[in-house]
């Protein structure tokens, strides 16, 4: 078996650490070396260095020249990189661990291919396959009595689905299916009978959980899906046995594509959860960050105006204050338009099928949360994707400026799917941040061109060449399992525009390489306001770091997803990825 440089520098580390055990004592060495490699620091004033050096407590001491490094620290560890790249590591702006956990821990039946550590599932791309994979999982389940859990349907490319449909493939068996925007579940009469689901206890949530929730076709989304179904369901949903392998399985999966630090925003934790995230998440082998940003609708819902406020305090006290689990300090995130992937988001001009976008929280409701945060110093983050969306946020923005100016105040515009050149121009004005999810463009702009949206508005999809244009930051992220939660694929889908279909759409839209390398490092820092700690290589700063095989800025644009990642630094330690 042939050994690279590097793999058999860390056997020789390990190796040393587990003997220090049993060995006389001696003096350890304070700092680690890395050096034998380009590596590439995504600082302006110092692109680019020979070696960097790290200190036992985590942090970066010294960039520079690899003479320099050895005549000043000549007693360091050293790593010898051979000839592999050292970059920052990377950040994932935003995905969802609850949601990751579950939705890839049970059968995946997606348009596209998911390749999970033990398993690919093959796309499913048209309704007659749809039904038999479904119906093949049902006949593959033992127990009877067992519910059936299935994530990845979408109607755009699946069509219809209904109660009644799936009480054919059983009507014995609770069906529950999760729509691949994890914003909608349609289910069969014996899931209704096991959660005793029922239009009273709909109607007393209100008109606009009621309006979301269609218990005659077994069709909930939005408030639907998320205020009513969701709270009856998570328990058997989310069991700790499902819920612990699907977290393991998705910090195996970040680490694979490079991942040391991500957030979610809008965080969902269970209560009964909390320690399984600290046992998982804060696991010494854990070689990441997991931050959170508390959600508004539910504190919103639950405690009204006057309680919002208190109540997400509340929310970010049930983690540590520090760590690496923990939540990020004075944020908010608010749920606007619907979610794109099940055409659910408000468009100016509506849609070319007939059908309509829906609010998951209002206009009036996203004008009073965004007022009680803002006026209290918050970083205020919202989840928009229709032209319409964004048009009545921009007034909101305007207004809280006009009322209450602030100047690093961070608004962020999240997802960002469908807007106008004159709407970024009045974000950039109003200091907007925007962080974007470039994979819609690669999985659902040729569908939902021919379908909902039509070419022009479908293809013009996240426009991050005017973003870049206009000099806002602009940050990548994957919405996991929204996409799959892979840095380097976010990168060369904005730099490339190339569909899951082949072609590339709207190439003028597209982002720069250095851009889109900067959206899962620096400028993704930039986004939670942790500039100064992680996204570039500087002393100072925590030394976490991604090492890959081929340089990013050499390889061909459209291979940057393919390129090997060997394995991550966190906080000085090397952990290798297990091949």
């Amino acid at each position: 078996m042939k050994y690279s440089k590097l793999t058999s520098s860390l056997m020789l580390l390990l190796a040393s650490a587990s003997t220090a055990v049993y060995a006389a004592p001696e003096v350890k060495s304070k700092t680690t070396i890395f050096y034998g490699g380009p590596v590439i620091t995504m600082e302006n004033t110092q692109p680019s260095a020979e070696a960097v050096v790290t200190s036992e407590y985590g942090k970066i001491v010294y960039v520079g020249s690899e003479k320099e490094a050895l005549k000043q620290y000549p007693n360091s560890k050293k790593v010898d990189l051979d000839d592999k790249v050292l970059m920052p590591g990377f950040i994932e702006q935003h995905l969802h661990p609850f949601l990751a956990a579950l939705t890839l821990n049970m059968p995946v039946l997606a348009p596209e291919e998911w390749k999970l550590p033990t398993k690919t599932w093959p796309a499913v791309t048209n309704h007659d396959d749809y039904i038999a994979a479904l119906t093949a999982q049902e006949k593959a389940m033992k127990d009877p009595n067992e519910v059936l859990w299935t994530w990845g349907f979408n109607n755009f490319f699946h069509g219809e689905l209904s109660r009644q449909e799936l009480d054919k493939i059983s009507d014995t068996r609770p069906i529950g299916v999760w729509h691949r925007s994890a914003h909608e579940f349609y289910v069969n009469s014996a899931f209704i009978k096991k959660f005793g689901l029922n239009q009273a206890d709909i109607d007393n949530l209100g008109t606009e959980v009621a309006n979301q929730a269609d218990l005659e076709q077994g069709h909930f989304y939005e408030g639907g899906a998320l205020i009513y179904l969701l709270p009856r369901i998570a328990p058997e949903l989310a069991n700790e046995e499902r819920f612990a392998a699907g977290l393991k399985q998705m910090v195996t999966m970040l680490h694979q594509k490079g991942v040391t630090a991500y957030n979610e925003p809008g965080a969902f934790i269970p209560e009964n959860m909390i320690q399984l995230y600290l046992d998982v998440l804060g696991n010494e082998s854990t070689p990441m960050y997991s931050y959170f940003t508390p959600e508004s609708k539910t504190p919103f819902f639950a405690k009204g105006k006057e309680g919002v406020l208190k109540e997400v305090e509340r929310i970010t006290t049930t983690l540590p204050e520090d760590g690496k689990v923990r939540y990020f300090d004075k944020q908010i995130k608010l749920l606007f338009d619907g979610a794109i992937i099940s055409q659910l988001m408000k468009m100016k001009d509506g849609y070319t099928d007939g059908h309509h976008g829906e609010w998951i929280q209002t206009p009036e409701d996203v004008e009073t949360i965004t007022k009680i945060f803002w006026d209290n110093d918050y970083q205020v983050l919202v989840h928009v994707n229709g032209d319409l969306g964004v048009e009545k946020l921009i007034k909101i923005l305007e207004k809280r400026q006009a009322e209450n100016p602030r100047k690093d105040h961070r608004f962020t515009i999240i997802h960002f799917a469908n807007s106008t050149d004159e709407q970024v121009a009045k974000l950039k004005k109003l200091g907007a941040i925007i962080s974007v999810n470039p994979y819609y463009v690669t999985g659902f702009s040729e569908k939902f061109g021919e379908v909902g949206l039509g070419k022009e508005r479908a293809h013009a999809m996240v426009r991050l060449g005017t973003i870049e244009k206009k000099g806002i930051p602009v940050s990548l992220h994957s919405d996991a399992p929204m996409a799959p939660s892979d840095p380097l694929l976010l990168a060369w889908s904005a730099a490339t525009r190339i569909t899951n279909e082949g072609t590339v759409v709207r190439p003028d839209l597209a982002l720069s390489r250095d851009a889109a390398l900067r959206g899962i490092t620096i400028e993704a820092a930039y986004s939670w306001g942790q500039e100064d700690r992680l996204g570039s290589i500087k002393t100072g700063k925590v030394a976490n770091f991604t090492i890959l095989e081929q340089d990013p800025y050499k390889v061909d644009v459209k291979k940057l997803k393919d390129i090997p990642i060997y394995g991550t630094v966190f906080e000085g330690k090397v952990f290798p990825i297990d091949k």
